[in-house]
């Protein structure tokens, strides 16, 4: 009986003994509200080969939730089924349109796989700059659908952007929460939205730089690991033909100096058997030496990427984006986009993109003592403190130049926002030679 009993004592010994984990990174105690948040390196590389690769162990860590309570990767192994982890951050808006698969793959898989998504690093901030870029790049969605948000200073800030999350968005996986120095976004590669399926050992059984972003697909890499079948894992041919049509009124956008101006449009997947790949290249460049640009279709990419390929689902369809980030003067330039089928060079087509600036309303931000806004980001309303332009006329244009609101300055304005939509505005102020941006959020 002895012996016996010393087995079953033993056996969750001997489990834990055959995880291959690398040395714990993780926290050793719940971080306080008050402790800030590291600074963050800018990465420019790929996402698929940053982090772990398929078939190494990963470090073991811990990690908090929410509620604060600990989550340790080791004793998750220890229960006997593999964990799938996946990176996400309110701004970014690729996470946020693969939040329902999210949701649907830890649904189906309830008591056969363990699925977290790890809350880390704000991809597109306002005001401070993206980690994937250097420079602040909010993209023309998150202005759309007003996610505009600083990166937090502290743990509790981050905390308050996963608040934000909930409240617009179910989700379904139990959400950890990086730590303050973003030890978990630094090992397991720095992406928005990376995702990592790890057997009971510790070891990558499959790893995606951008989850679910087609032709990859986890349904599949789960069902080969737990033996399932979702019917969610499917194969088509990639013999498929495009199109390519503008959302935007034509292919020219105007703004102002500094500027980041966006043409959208759409690619659709013409047949409802195959898959298309599409290369997407920048063929031919002109614009000012402090001019760059970017692509962005099922991921946003940056500046320096000239070339990409996406694949479109039968009978399915992808936003495509062009940015202009635009110089400090006034100027012009233009880009052509070729879409070529990999497949079938003969369904190709060209593209030209035109960004264009202009100072005919002095905008270009800058702070004068006797004018001051306040609260900006606003969300109901802010006031304009100007003590030397009372009686003056004031103008406050939407992002693309259009005006919104105007009237008269007192000593002190209140502006109301209400009625405008989530997004940046600028105000020009009469004799006034510069302007000012107000966020409504």
């Amino acid at each position: 009986m002895k012996k016996i009993l010393l087995l079953s004592f033993f056996l969750p010994l001997i489990c834990l003994g055959q995880t291959s984990l690398l040395p714990h990174i993780g926290l050793s105690a719940l971080p306080s509200n008050t402790d800030p948040i590291c600074s963050i390196p800018v990465y420019t590389g790929e996402m698929d080969t940053s982090g772990y690769s398929i078939g190494s162990p990963v470090n073991d860590f811990t990690l908090y939730t929410t509620s604060g309570d600990s989550i340790r990767l080791r004793d998750i192994l220890a229960s006997g089924k593999p964990v799938l982890l996946v990176g996400g951050n309110y701004t970014c808006p690729i996470f946020r349109q693969k939040i329902d698969e999210l949701n649907d793959i830890t649904n189906y898989y309830s008591g056969q796989l363990q699925v977290y998504l790890i809350y880390g690093v704000e991809a597109h901030p306002i005001v401070d700059p993206s980690p994937y870029s250097g420079f602040v790049w909010t993209t023309s969605q998150n202005n759309n659908e007003g996610v505009l948000y600083e990166q937090p200073d502290t743990y509790a800030e981050r905390l308050e952007l996963i608040d934000s999350l909930r409240a617009n968005y179910a989700i379904v996986p139990e959400i950890l929460v990086d730590g303050p120095c973003n030890q978990w976004w630094q090992n397991f590669g720095p992406a928005p939205n990376n995702a990592y399926l790890i057997d009971t050992n510790g070891i990558v059984r499959a790893k995606q730089g951008w989850f679910q972003r087609p032709p990859e697909n986890m349904w599949c890499e789960i069902d080969s690991l737990l033996g399932t079948n979702s019917g969610n894992c499917t194969t088509v041919g990639n013999n498929g033909f495009f199109d390519f049509s503008l959302t935007d009124a034509d292919s020219t956008v105007y703004g102002f100096p500094t500027d980041v101006l966006a043409v959208h449009g759409v690619l659709h997947n013409l047949s409802s058997t195959d898959n298309v790949e599409i290369n997407i290249s920048k063929q031919f460049v002109n614009i000012p030496v402090d001019w760059s640009t970017a692509l962005c279709g099922d991921i946003c990419y940056a500046p320096s990427v000239n070339a990409t390929t996406v694949t479109i689902g039968p009978s399915d369809s992808l936003n495509f984006t062009f940015y202009f980030y635009t110089g400090a003067n006034a100027d012009s330039g233009y880009v052509k986009v070729r879409f070529k089928n990999a497949n079938a060079t003969v369904n190709t087509i060209n593209q030209r993109f035109f960004g264009i600036t202009t100072e005919a309303l002095g905008i270009n931000e800058q702070n004068f003592s006797s004018i001051n806004i306040y609260p900006n980001p606003a969300v109901g309303s802010t006031t304009i403190s100007a003590d030397n332009h009372s009686g003056k006329n004031y103008f406050l244009y939407d992002h693309s130049g259009g005006l919104v609101s105007n009237g008269k300055l007192a000593y002190k304005t209140e502006l109301q926002l209400n009625r405008l939509s989530k997004g940046f505005y600028y105000l020009k102020i009469e004799d006034v030679s510069k302007a000012f941006k107000i966020i409504k959020n």
